[in-house]
């Protein structure tokens, strides 16, 4: 059975990052971080020569490093979400204005600009003006949310392979997500572990220098 969203991960506040796929938000993702650790690793450093001449003899030793590394790593649980486009009311408003006022503009201009009440070409000019603007506007925000839903990483970054997932070509995951969407039928869970700080050295060990 399918896991309840209710049930799955921690309830503290998530990471909601948008996925894109050519050019369009189709899932929405609400990232929670479950718990952390700690990984480590052993380098091997580039070797060093040192020379030094005792007696008028030239002597060399080989110094050889090793560094030892630690990172943060985190256990992430992904809510996955279908993405679902709310209607802006701003559209809709800037109609509801829009149309009365060019009516009333119409049934002045039919009676006469000089007949007409100085209070009704008030408000028919205010709700043409306001009308319009608001209907401006909202085309203005679709444009911009429509370049910055371009923007986005590759997939892989949240450590997810985007083909296991039935993705193909042209997915990122932009955050902060595009405004304009909400979350709609629940499509599942994942489980990841990606690395959350870079790479931090402890320390670093030279073996015992021997001249020759």
């Amino acid at each position: 059975p399918q896991p309840s969203p209710d049930d799955a991960g921690p309830k503290q506040a998530p990471r909601v990052v948008a996925i894109i796929a050519r050019n369009q938000v189709v899932e929405l993702w609400h990232i929670y971080l479950e718990r952390t650790d700690q990984r480590e690793r052993d380098l091997n450093l580039p070797k060093e020569i040192e020379t030094r001449v005792v007696n008028g003899q030239r002597e060399r030793s080989v110094v050889y490093r090793r560094q030892r590394d630690q990172q943060d790593w985190g256990h992430f649980v992904i809510r996955r979400y279908q993405a679902t486009r709310m209607l802006p009311w701003t559209p809709s408003l800037g109609l509801a204005m829009l149309i009365p006022g060019t009516l009333l503009a119409a049934g002045s201009a039919n009676q006469g600009i000089m007949q007409v009440p100085l209070s009704l070409l008030i408000l028919q000019s205010a709700l043409i003006t306001v009308g319009s603007l608001l209907a401006l506007g909202s085309g203005w925000r679709i444009i911009t949310q429509r370049l910055r839903a371009a923007d986005g990483v590759p997939l892989e970054s949240l450590g997810v392979s985007s083909r296991a997932l039935g993705f193909h070509s042209n997915v990122v995951a932009s955050e902060p997500s595009p405004p304009g969407y909400r979350t709609g039928r629940f499509k599942g869970l994942l489980q990841v572990e990606a690395p959350i700080s870079e790479w931090e050295t402890l320390e670093e060990l030279t073996s015992e220098v021997r001249w020759r």
